[in-house]
């Protein structure tokens, strides 16, 4: 059985909503403690109100000064006390297809979904900002990375870009004691999914639901996988 101390602290990236708030929950009610990161600070502080002592926060935009954020979560670290593990969830999609990509949403992008995890990763490689003991990651990234869908190419490619780095942090990682994985879902019914009307209509999602024999995945799925991955059950 899938189960947190209360000693377990976890980081979650973008904590606010949609799937990284499906996975701060579920620690929580697993028996841990989350550190959540998001630029929606009403929606964490609800879920502060709600968890209290359980769940803190810390606001910070991802895709700026990327470099420091391993620095970051060393300071993070000893103000709200060592990491066993980490759920990198935050992320960007646009839909903006080859002929209207710049270089300035392309860096975005990447560095949204790919660059702040990499520095991330690198700060909970120091013995200073994680707990002794096993230690696991889980990142989050995108069945996009596998198959072609148009419109979405920069997304794509940061996503298959994490998948490499993933299994090469994997066998790296593995001498400090520390587990990665990544997560690739299919559609999740997200605020993305149910409220981008200009390009996900009704007509759309009929049409993709229908390729789901069993139905659109829920953020909460995702975030039984990723409590499974971070518990020492997964080792």
């Amino acid at each position: 059985m899938v189960s947190f101390s209360k000693d377990d602290l976890f980081l979650v990236t973008g904590a606010s909503s949609g799937i990284g708030l499906a996975i701060a929950e579920k620690i929580i009610v697993l028996g841990g403690k989350v550190l959540g990161v998001g630029r929606n600070e009403e929606s964490l502080k609800a879920i502060k109100s709600k968890y209290d002592e359980r769940f803190n926060y810390e606001i910070l935009d991802l895709s700026r000064n990327v470099s420091d954020l391993s620095n970051w979560l060393q300071s993070a670290a000893k103000k709200h006390g060592k990491f066993r593990g980490m759920a990198l969830a935050a992320g960007i999609q646009e839909t903006r297809p080859i002929s209207i990509l710049n270089e300035e949403k392309l860096h975005y992008i990447f560095d949204t979904n790919l660059n702040s995890n990499l520095f991330l990763i690198k700060g909970f490689s120091k013995k200073a900002a994680r707990q002794e003991g096993f230690c696991s990651c889980v990142v989050i990234s995108s069945l996009a990375s596998e198959c072609g869908i148009p419109g979405i190419v920069s997304y794509s490619a940061s996503k298959g870009a994490i998948n490499s780095a993933v299994k090469s942090l994997a066998v790296e990682l593995a001498r400090e004691k520390i587990r990665i994985n990544a997560i690739l879902p299919g559609h999740v019914e997200t605020p993305l999914l149910t409220t981008d009307n200009k390009f996900y209509n009704e007509e759309y999602l009929a049409r993709l639901k229908s390729k789901y024999p069993l139905g659109l995945g829920k953020p909460e799925d995702v975030a039984n996988f990723s409590c499974f991955l971070l518990s020492e059950a997964a080792n």
